[in-house]
């Protein structure tokens, strides 16, 4: 980061506890939310299987929208600017940004996929007892319902949509959230920036709730995590993140489109041993990418102000 970031006077434990106070004010108010477009789109939340009906297709797209932005967005904004008074930058948003960091990004992301795939095949392989793998089964046949019921587009202008509240807006809260505001903590708090980016890939992962998927969703977040860190720049995370998600979006639109049955969780389209060269190529690249812009350690500054979470009022 170009600019140092002007810390109001929280120490690591008081940015944690302000972290978990408005990640926890943030659940309650999506919940509240939710409960209110569902009851103006007359969505039946009360019967799984009705709400997933066609007609509820696009008050569920706008109700996990305005959920996502809630639950990821608004806590990490705001404890960016209750600890920092340059919350932006404390977020990793800098205005400064390169075409050709940009396109790295991408073929990055796009040269995970035989990865993604390959981790995929390995999580469905871990051993699990009748009784858990009936409960992951279940949960992930809620799930596929779900998308399905989202994924009812029929038009150009309907894709463009899911696109945006299905794909863009979670990518770029959830990098909010978890890259900008977690690992950035994370990172200041224990001055090891691969542990910080293990760990908020794993919280990451962990939160989706999805066992299939946890290990491929831990991956993408050190890759995401590694290009944050290295670049500084939260947008080019963002725009990995995007495609990620617009890619899924728009394969599983296809085989709608196509009249082909929509399984979300045979999605496996390389072969296992293309993991392998997909690890070596995203290494290289991610090397690459750090010496076309070495990473830069973030400066930061304490104003004077009173930690109100300090035992004594100390002056930081």
């Amino acid at each position: 980061m170009s600019q140092p970031l002007i810390n109001k006077g929280f120490k690591p434990f008081s940015q944690l506890s302000v972290f978990l106070g408005v990640a926890g004010f943030s659940m309650i108010a999506a919940g509240v939310a939710g409960y209110i477009i569902a009851q103006m789109a007359k969505i039946p939340i009360t019967d799984p299987q009705s709400m997933m009906q066609p007609q509820f297709a696009t008050a569920l797209k706008v109700m996990q929208g305005v959920t996502t932005l809630i639950v990821f967005g608004l806590p990490a904004i705001l404890f960016a600017f209750i600890c920092y008074k340059n919350g932006w930058a404390a977020l990793g948003l800098n205005q400064n940004r390169s075409m050709k960091i940009g396109l790295l990004a991408i073929v990055i992301i796009i040269a995970a996929a035989p990865l993604t795939d390959a981790l995929g095949t390995l999580n469905k392989a871990i051993p699990l007892s009748d009784s858990l793998r009936a409960y992951f089964d279940s949960k992930e046949a809620m799930y596929e319902t779900q998308v399905k019921a989202m994924l009812d587009i029929g038009s150009a202008k309907g894709l463009l949509i899911t696109l945006v509240l299905i794909a863009f807006l979670p990518a770029m809260v959830e990098e909010f959230f978890f890259r900008g505001a977690l690992q950035g903590m994370l990172t200041r708090w224990m001055g090891k920036p691969w542990l910080a980016i293990m760990l908020a890939a794993v919280i990451f992962s962990a939160i989706h709730l999805s066992w299939y998927g946890f290990l491929p969703r831990a991956m993408l977040g050190v890759v995401l995590g590694a290009v944050f860190y290295i670049t500084g720049n939260l947008w080019y995370s963002v725009l990995m993140h995007f495609v990620n998600n617009a890619a899924a979006v728009i394969f599983l639109y296809a085989q709608q489109a196509q009249g082909k049955p929509v399984d979300v969780s045979q999605t496996t389209i390389f072969p296992v041993w293309a993991g392998a060269v997909s690890l070596v190529v995203i290494a290289g690249l991610i090397m690459w990418l750090a010496k076309l812009h070495p990473p830069k350690p973030v400066t930061e500054v304490f104003d004077a102000r009173i930690d109100p979470f300090a035992k004594s009022a100390e002056t930081i």
